[in-house]
């Protein structure tokens, strides 16, 4: 047996919704079933389906309209639209209104599985490609271009709700001498490892993305008191990776801090610049020596001194103003 779906299907015909409920049951899918397109609305807004199998025509809301809806709501929703209706003018409406499938009555029992697993391996087929696009493959966090999606999102519901984001702008230290000195392959480790560390720092709602070469980006919700506790744990963290793993280098990073107010909201290019130049500006305080003996592990900043969270959050005050 394959995959498990479940999955509403919507016809007038009581006769025809008991009989698709059962033989999709039979394939291991679990089914619920709706006499027309209000009552089936109702129940995609309340109840999480995977996908729909819908008559064409029906009182009050046909499959065409049903359709229409339900893909405003959830427009990536796979949709297989069953007709009576022996003309093609039924078919083209139903794949202009979205259905990813269509199938005349009578069917075999062969035809209607068949259509509706190609259905569902299409649709997966396309979320794993869109994933692969907008994931960095050595990393496996968001790339540039999922960030940018997903931030854009976060700002639009930050000036709705009057919430506040903050953006940290993280840059790899050292990441050229570690390939000169240590190789390339060493030099992937060390991302990946700090990849690592972001994921196991902040939550899975936290927006965590490689953005090219060395540079990190995380966004997140800003709360009193949770910014300083981030960046003690971050700052651990990457202690704790140093003590564990054994190396010619101490991984470090430096930081740029900066918060999107809603009340006076920016670009998203506009606060990555401010975050970018705050980084910029702590990487050229702290000056930092790559070290090459193995038994350092502790992050080392300026005179080999670590700056405590307070003293990161000070530092850039003016990265909290609008």
């Amino acid at each position: 047996m394959g995959v498990s779906y479940k999955i509403l299907i919507v016809d007038d015909k009581e006769q025809v919704r008991n009989f698709l409920a059962s033989l999709f049951s039979k394939y291991g899918h679990s089914c619920e079933t709706a006499k027309n397109g209000i009552e089936a609305l109702e129940k995609l807004k309340k109840n999480s389906f995977d996908s729909a199998v819908i008559d064409i025509v029906m009182p009050l809301m046909d499959g065409i309209t049903l359709t229409k809806e339900l893909l405003k709501l959830y427009p990536k929703f796979p949709v297989m639209i069953m007709t009576g209706q022996d003309d093609e003018h039924s078919a083209s409406s139903a794949m202009a209104a979205g259905a990813r499938e269509f199938i005349k009555k009578p069917f075999s029992i062969d035809e209607i599985i068949l259509r509706f697993d190609k259905m569902m391996r299409d649709l997966k087929g396309e979320e794993e490609l869109l994933a692969l696009s907008l994931t960095d493959e050595l990393t496996d966090l968001y790339n540039r271009r999922r960030f940018f999606i997903l931030t854009e999102q976060c700002f639009k519901v930050a000036v709705r709700k009057k919430k506040r984001w903050m953006l940290l702008y993280i840059d790899m230290d050292n990441l050229k001498w570690i390939n000169d000195h240590c190789g390339h392959s060493e030099g992937d480790q060390a991302l990946i490892g700090l990849g690592s560390i972001l994921k196991k720092t902040f939550r899975e709602s936290d927006v965590i993305a490689r953005m090219g070469g060395d540079e990190f980006a995380v966004l997140l919700e800003s709360s009193d008191g949770s910014d300083e506790i981030l960046m003690t744990r971050l700052y651990e963290n990457i202690r704790n990776y140093n003590a564990r793993v054994s190396q010619d280098y101490a991984l470090s990073i430096s930081v740029g801090a900066t918060q999107f107010d809603p009340e006076y909201p920016i670009s998203i290019d506009k606060l990555l610049s401010k975050a970018d130049a705050l980084m910029y500006a702590q990487k050229r305080g702290a000056k930092e020596i790559p070290q090459r003996n193995r038994k350092m592990r502790a992050e080392t900043r300026g005179k080999n001194q670590r700056p405590s969270p307070s003293d990161f959050l000070s530092n850039n005050k003016g990265a909290f103003s609008s």
